[in-house]
């Protein structure tokens, strides 16, 4: 459209566009769910007018009828054949609410899949955009990265076909093998720096989290859930809620855990009146629940004061230490689920068993001693 020919008219966010042919044609402006909108409302020769035109951008705005794009989706919708970035917004419209990683998958969706296959139809896909995709990623992110936007195409596009939003893919999305076997543990010197940073550091709203996981093995999302009134002081138990499992999970409350939470409960009793009253036990400067994403710097940096390798993740290396610590000192692998919130038998408890060599030796050795058990029975029994 030739901004040079544009001309205001009496009505705010209306405009026409003179065409060569002598015609008009009238436009609109307007916003929408925080989205600046301008179509094209018709014709002067059409019957098209500035009040109508206004009356159209009231309309719009009141959600009182369609835009040009929001029928053009409609219309995709009814016949089955949403664009990738329509089968995105259906994908959040349903389970948006119900994912864990909701966040993560929109920063990977916005970042890596938007611009290049939002209007792309799944029936237009061929393995070289597949391909093209996985190299893109892999100039500047890990292979972790690339399985995991990979993982989640493939998972937007299963839904539009369930759904019959859009044709099958005529091919499969493989997603690449990553060896993710990695276990960070803190050494002891690296863990006592760190509770030296953690009296240092001036956030200690951050530190308490940090604390929180370190003493605990919490998930880094757990801490941001967890309300004053999912802490039983006097029971001592505190209760995880809408765990990665789905279930509620209690925890015991350790001496060290309790103080924690008792330093926790007193900054925010000196903290300005939203975080005091919040129901949160970690919340944001205006009472509301906090996002792993709005901390992982602070805790990156915490990290890095206290040497720990840049290469770790500053949350899961102290899951993976407490995990390790109590392994190496006797504790069971059912006894570390529970402490961590793994179910039994998930694939990080197997990996903690394999890479822990304190584990693997006392397995072997308690496998040897009940067998010797057993020959004892049978050679007690003979006449």
């Amino acid at each position: 459209m030739p901004r040079q020919t544009r001309q205001k008219t009496r009505y705010s966010g209306v405009f026409v566009v003179d065409l060569s042919s002598g015609d008009q044609t009238f436009y609109i402006r307007f916003k929408k769910d925080g989205k600046l909108i301008e179509e094209r409302a018709g014709r002067k020769k059409q019957g098209m007018t500035g009040a109508k035109a206004n009356q159209l951008r009231v309309d719009r705005m009141a959600g009182k009828s369609e835009t040009n794009a929001e029928k053009r989706e409609r219309l995709l919708f009814q016949a089955g054949r949403l664009r990738i970035g329509g089968l995105w917004k259906e994908y959040l419209r349903h389970k948006g609410g119900k994912l864990k990683g909701f966040r993560t998958d929109e920063n990977r969706y916005q970042n890596h899949l938007s611009k290049s296959f939002g209007k792309k139809f799944t029936d237009d896909l061929v393995p070289l955009d597949i391909d093209r995709l996985e190299s893109t990623i892999a100039k500047t992110h890990s292979a972790k990265t690339v399985g995991n936007v990979l993982e989640l195409l493939r998972r937007i596009i299963n839904f539009g076909i369930a759904k019959q939003l859009c044709p099958p893919l005529t091919f499969k999305i493989r997603i690449p093998s990553v060896d993710n076997q990695r276990i960070e543990v803190l050494t002891d010197e690296q863990f006592s720096n760190l509770n030296e940073v953690w009296d240092e550091y001036p956030d200690q709203h951050i530190v308490n989290m940090h604390k929180l996981i370190a003493w605990t093995g919490m998930r880094p999302s757990e801490p941001c859930r967890l309300k004053w009134i999912n802490i039983d002081s006097e029971l001592g138990l505190l209760t995880k809620v809408d765990t990665k499992s789905g279930r509620g999970v209690q925890l015991r409350l350790s001496q060290t855990v309790k103080q924690i939470l008792k330093s926790q409960r007193a900054l925010l009793d000196d903290s300005s009146p939203t975080m005091a009253t919040s129901e949160y036990v970690f919340p944001r400067s205006d009472g509301q629940k906090r996002e792993p994403d709005s901390w992982r710097k602070y805790v990156k940096l915490i990290c890095n004061r206290a040497g720990i390798p840049k290469t770790y993740r500053p949350n899961y290396c102290l899951r993976d230490t407490i995990a390790t610590t109590m392994l190496s000192n006797g504790v069971s692998l059912e006894e570390v689920g529970y402490q961590l919130g793994h179910e039994p038998g998930s694939p990080m408890m197997k990996r903690y068993a394999m890479f822990v060599t304190e584990a693997q030796q006392r397995i072997v050795d308690r496998s040897e001693e009940l067998l010797k058990e057993k020959l004892k029975g049978s050679t007690q029994v003979k006449p």
